[in-house]
């Protein structure tokens, strides 16, 4: 399959040349210009080809380029000594969280399962999370686990030491 999307792209890039070869000409002609400076202007055209092909052939590539790119980092606030799990469970109902300077701020109560607005970013699997207690100390975060239960979606995630750490189990999630 890679043999087939190299020889594919190959192709695109020589009808791309000859179009920014055409394109080049027609620039000389349309414009009066030097042959230097539209065969300039022809090859920055299949320059800007060639990056939309990439574009277009590895789109998910590029999709996941963008959401990394476009991330904001998750800064959490939790209670002086919680260590263990936390679950938040994506609500369109839920409360919004909140964006300070460029990241998003989640306080973290008692509970071990909070909801969230849904689409706040935390979902981002590039965003980079960090924490602190109540009292200003750093805490270590893990993203632990995510999935889907009673039809809402949920991120886990440990904080503080990880002695008695278990992976990927589910919250349970409360019916409303």
């Amino acid at each position: 399959m890679a043999l087939g999307v190299g020889l594919g792209m190959l192709l695109l890039l020589v009808v791309g040349g000859a179009l920014g070869f055409g394109a080049a000409l027609l620039i000389k002609k349309l414009f009066n210009l030097s042959m230097l400076a539209a065969a300039g202007v022809g090859g920055l055209l299949v320059v800007v080809g060639a990056v939309g092909l990439f574009a277009v052939v590895f789109d998910d590539l590029t999709a996941s380029w963008w959401s990394a790119r476009s991330a904001k980092p998750v800064h959490f606030t939790v209670p002086k000594g919680f260590n263990g799990p936390l679950h938040l469970v994506f609500d369109a109902n839920g409360p919004a969280v909140n964006e300070v300077n460029g990241k998003l701020e989640v306080t973290v109560g008692e509970a071990r399962v909070q909801r969230v607005k849904a689409g706040s970013g935390i979902e981002n699997d590039y965003a980079e999370f960090k924490a602190h207690d109540t009292a200003g100390t750093p805490v270590d975060v893990f993203l632990d686990s995510s999935g889907v239960q009673n039809g809402l979606t949920y991120r886990g995630f440990w904080f503080g030491d990880q002695t008695g750490r278990t992976f990927g189990e589910p919250p349970i999630i409360p019916s409303e």
